[in-house]
C-alpha cells in the first residue's frame, strides 16, 4: 500500500550554525556591493528642473596674468609681455525651473579689475570696480531621459559693465547667444559628458564669435565628482574698422579647467576649480582660481 505524497515524511538535513552564518554573511556582502555599485541618480546635463526648483552657484574667482597672446597673426600659444592684470570677481550662475520644459538660466558678475603697465620707466596702474556684462537666457528641453538630455537656449548678454572705464568692465554692446546643449551619463551613472555650442552675435553687427564648451566628469566615490572642461572662442566676423569702445568683442581663446566638488548634503556641494589659458589672440594669458558652492532648492 502506498502512501500519498503529502503523507510521506520529508527527509531534511539540519543546517549547522556555521552554514547559517556563512549564508547571512554572503547575503550582507551582496547587499553592500549592490549599494556601492548601484548607479547614481542618472541626471544628464543640461537637465530642465521642475517648476520652482533649481540650482544656484555663488563663487569667488581670482584671475592673474602678466603676459598676453599676440594681437597679430592667428590663434597662437606664443605670448608676449603685456600689462599685468588681476581680477577678483563675484560670480553667480544658476538655473530655475519654470515648468512645461522651460527653465531660466543666468550668469551674473561683479568684481574689481586692476591693470599695471610700464610707460617710460614708470609703472602705471589703473583699476575699476563694479558690474560686468550679465547674461540671462531661456532654456527649453528637447530630449530629457535619465541617461541623455539635450536642449536649446536663447541667451541675451546685457551691457551692464561700463566700457568707458579704464580698464573697461564690459563691451558696451548688446549681444545674443543661441546655444545647443547636450549631455549624457554612462558607466552606470558614474561618468558624464556634456557640451554647449553656439555663436555670440553682437547686435551692432561688428562681431560674431563661435563658442563651445566640452566637459567630462567621473564620480569615483559617492558625493565626489572630478571633472575637466575645455572652452573655445573664435571670432569669425569682424569689421576692419571698429570703435575702441568695442574692443572687448575681439578675442580668441582656448582654455582648460579642472574641478573637484563634494556633495556634503543633497542640497550643498562646495567646489574648487582651476583654469589655464593655453592659446588665443588679443587676450591675456593667465590662470584663474575659483571657490564656490552649488546649492539645490
Amino acid at each position: 500500500m502506498t502512501h500519498p505524497a503529502s503523507a510521506r515524511p520529508t527527509a531534511t538535513r539540519p543546517t549547522s550554525a556555521r552554514q547559517r552564518h556563512r549564508h547571512w554573511r554572503l547575503r550582507a556582502l551582496a547587499l553592500a556591493a549592490g549599494a556601492i555599485l548601484a548607479p547614481l541618480p542618472a541626471r544628464a546635463d543640461p537637465w530642465v528642473p521642475a517648476a520652482g526648483t533649481g540650482e544656484i552657484k555663488p563663487m569667488l574667482r581670482y584671475f592673474d596674468a602678466n603676459t598676453a597672446f599676440s594681437s597679430k597673426g592667428g590663434f597662437t600659444s606664443n605670448t608676449v609681455p603685456g600689462p599685468t592684470q588681476t581680477e577678483t570677481q563675484i560670480r553667480i550662475t544658476g538655473e530655475h525651473g519654470l515648468g512645461h520644459g522651460f527653465s531660466l538660466e543666468y550668469d551674473l558678475r561683479d568684481g574689481f579689475l586692476r591693470k599695471t603697465q610700464v610707460k617710460g620707466k614708470k609703472d602705471v596702474t589703473t583699476s575699476a570696480a563694479g558690474l560686468r556684462d550679465q547674461e540671462i537666457g531661456l532654456n527649453y528641453g528637447l530630449t530629457q531621459r535619465a541617461d541623455f538630455a539635450d536642449s536649446v537656449t536663447f541667451n541675451v548678454v546685457l551691457p551692464t559693465g561700463t566700457a568707458g572705464s579704464l580698464p573697461a568692465l564690459g563691451t558696451g554692446r548688446w549681444a545674443v547667444e543661441p546655444d545647443f546643449q547636450i549631455g549624457t551619463r554612462f558607466a552606470g551613472g558614474h561618468a558624464h559628458l556634456t557640451g554647449t555650442f553656439g555663436p555670440r552675435i553682437f547686435l551692432d553687427g561688428l562681431t560674431t564669435q563661435l563658442r563651445g564648451t566640452v566637459g567630462i566628469g567621473v564620480s569615483p566615490l559617492r558625493g565626489l565628482t572630478l571633472s575637466a572642461t575645455a572652452f573655445y572662442v573664435r571670432t569669425v566676423v569682424q569689421r576692419h574698422s571698429i570703435p575702441v569702445a568695442a574692443d572687448g568683442e575681439l578675442y580668441n581663446v582656448f582654455r582648460l579647467g579642472g574641478t573637484i566638488s563634494y556633495r556634503l548634503t543633497p542640497r550643498f556641494a562646495p567646489f574648487f576649480e582651476y583654469e589655464r589659458y593655453l592659446a588665443g589672440k588679443r587676450i591675456h594669458a593667465g590662470e584663474r582660481f575659483v571657490l564656490g558652492v552649488a546649492i539645490k532648492y
